[in-house]
């Protein structure tokens, strides 16, 4: 019986790694090459499919429910935030995803932006670069033993920095996570506690309902005064709005950001003006085996859902 597998969008140079991976599956794949530019036109590529492959089209409800035969959504990323995972449910219809590509890649990057930021790399390059090459214009920087770093988010990525950053000297290693217990290396606390006292706060949560915007004005207004914020999570996380006040108002030292809620140039443009915030494009995710890894991954989860019942990451369970 041939599968019908439609790969609705994808930044890599091409499919070879799924087409490698089907080899021997009596497997149709259809590449859509992201062209599907609207809702109709995801709905009808979609319509008979048997598993989708998605990266960042919207698979909300009225796509999903479209959907006439198919076993699998599964997407290029570790956050499932563009799957109506609630409506896939209701069809019976499995989600899957990969978050096991590139911990140590995200974890590293989350380590550049945090070190840069604190001890103002890219601050202080510009100025030499300017022919100013005073230290006094990078005052204030403080020594690692009198830091706390707090970690929100304490699954694979957030445990992995924590691990990595143990032994860099900081007076104390928190974490909030209301679904993890874990000793160590770093101390469980109160979402509250956290920002109150962290001298560096860095994101590891997922977009969902519960996370989305929750750094937000209330909770900028608990944080200390000349606090760092580095995010490589996900942009939905933080309250871009409250994000820019806390910049204007000094709340904020600096801030290393990845993501943001736009994906395009001009959700960035506003922070631009800050020589304290260092943007990268969204790509602590990368390296040349994490991105092969991720397309191998993702389509070794369609052939188990098609030909074994049921993806290794299998997040919804029913």
């Amino acid at each position: 019986m041939s599968h019908k597998v439609v790969v609705t969008d994808y930044t890599y140079p091409n499919l070879d790694p799924e087409r490698a991976v089907f080899e021997g599956y009596d497997i149709e794949l259809t590449d859509c090459k992201g062209l599907l530019d609207t809702e109709e036109k995801l709905m009808a590529a979609t319509r008979d499919a048997d598993a989708v492959i998605v990266q960042f089209a919207d698979m909300n409800k009225r796509v999903i429910d479209n959907l006439q035969k198919c076993k699998l959504i599964v997407r290029y990323a570790i956050g499932l935030d563009v799957i109506d995972i609630e409506a896939a449910t209701a069809k019976k219809i499995m989600v899957a995803h990969v978050p096991d590509y590139c911990t140590d890649e995200v974890s590293n990057h989350a380590i550049a932006l945090l070190m840069a930021v604190t001890r103002k790399v890219h601050f202080m390059d510009s100025k030499v670069r300017k022919g100013e090459q005073n230290f006094e214009l990078a005052i204030p920087i403080r020594r690692n033993s009198e830091i706390t770093l707090g970690i929100v988010g304490y699954g694979r990525i957030g445990k992995t920095l924590a691990r990595k950053l143990a032994n860099f000297g900081y007076r104390r290693i928190i974490y909030f996570d209301p679904y993890v217990q874990d000793t160590g290396p770093a101390e469980k606390v109160g979402f509250e506690e956290l920002l109150s006292e962290s001298d560096i706060i860095s994101l590891h949560a997922p977009a969902t309902n519960e996370t989305r915007n929750m750094i937000d004005a209330e909770a900028f207004g608990k944080m200390k005064q000349g606090v760092y914020l580095i995010n490589t999570a996900r942009g939905a996380i933080i309250d871009e709005d409250a994000l820019e006040q806390a910049l204007d108002g000094k709340i904020l030292a600096g801030a290393g950001l990845d993501v943001f809620h736009s994906e395009k140039l001009e959700g960035k443009k506003r922070f631009f003006r800050f020589d304290n915030v260092l943007i990268t494009p969204h790509i602590a995710w990368y390296s040349e085996q994490s991105f092969k890894e991720l397309q191998r991954k993702t389509a070794e989860q369609v052939v188990q859902a098609l030909y074994e019942g049921k993806p290794r990451y299998w997040a919804n369970p029913f």
